[in-house]
């Protein structure tokens, strides 16, 4: 208490509550929305139904999709994560020219737009011949989220100590093993975090992937949108229902392998 001030005044916590409530209110409404009985949202509603979770699943094209944006994401978590942590450790460890410009560069992407990352692979993809697809779409997205990778691993090296690298190295370990044996260890909070920050914006991304899929494959927020505008049901919401609930289950994952505290207090 600094004189007649509250640290958590009633008013703090209400206005923090009532931020809390208005951020939480679209997904909220989408949770209701999706377990709908009707075709159109109504107060109070019709009933409870489980048939736009039943017809999301049943859409070959919502499946193929699934299996697109699964595959892909199951593929670019693992490759941002082996280029972010060397990257993470040259950012904290060495000392060179140029490292703030390069750190600089390294989290633009986080600036720019997705719309315009999204043309710029585009028209990249196809001047080098891979274009629109499968490829150019792990390509575009490793590139994407790679920021959100080396963020996390750059916090956790920053809360490591460096002593414990230069006894192992007194005591006759290479440089390789010290990073194996001492450093690579001690990353587990980190590596958990950025893979499911990557995992989570690799099959969730529209502005990137709006413009690399093509008519044969397609990713769920993609397949999401072109169903949106040619049918008007909860089926969209059920499928961002199984989003939330996938995004979910993997913080809880992570949480319960190395603690929720850990993993998200890493500096």
């Amino acid at each position: 208490m600094h004189g007649n001030y509250k640290l958590y005044s009633p008013a703090v916590l209400a206005l923090a509550l009532a931020t809390g409530v208005f951020l939480l209110a679209p997904v909220i409404f989408i949770v209701i929305y999706a377990f709908n009985e009707g075709s159109y949202f109504s107060w109070p509603m019709a009933g409870l139904s489980l048939r736009w979770f039943g017809n999301f699943f049943a859409n070959e094209r919502f499946m193929s999709a699934a299996r697109v944006s699964t595959g892909m994401g199951a593929i670019v978590t693992p490759l941002s994560l082996a280029i972010a942590v060397p990257t993470a450790y040259a950012l904290v460890r060495c000392k060179f020219r140029g490292r703030e410009l390069i750190n600089a560069l390294l989290m633009s992407p986080l600036l720019i737009p997705g719309v315009v990352t999204g043309i710029a692979f585009l028209i990249y993809l196809s001047n080098i011949g891979i274009g629109p697809g499968f490829t150019g779409l792990v390509i575009a997205m490793t590139c994407f989220s790679l920021p959100f990778a080396v963020r996390t691993l750059v916090a956790n090296m920053h809360g490591l100590r460096p002593e414990l690298e230069d006894v192992a190295r007194n005591l006759g370990a290479g440089d390789w093993s010290v990073f194996w044996r001492v450093v690579l260890p001690q990353l587990r909070p980190g590596l958990l975090a950025g893979g499911t920050f990557v995992f989570v914006e690799a099959i969730d991304n529209f502005s990137i992937s709006v413009f690399l899929t093509t008519a044969d494959m397609s990713t769920l927020p993609v397949e999401g949108y072109s169903y949106i505008r040619d049918f008007d049901d909860p089926t969209v919401a059920a499928m961002a229902v199984v989003l939330i609930a996938l995004s979910t289950a993997l913080v809880l994952l992570a949480g319960r392998l190395v603690g929720l505290n850990r993993m998200f207090r890493i500096e």
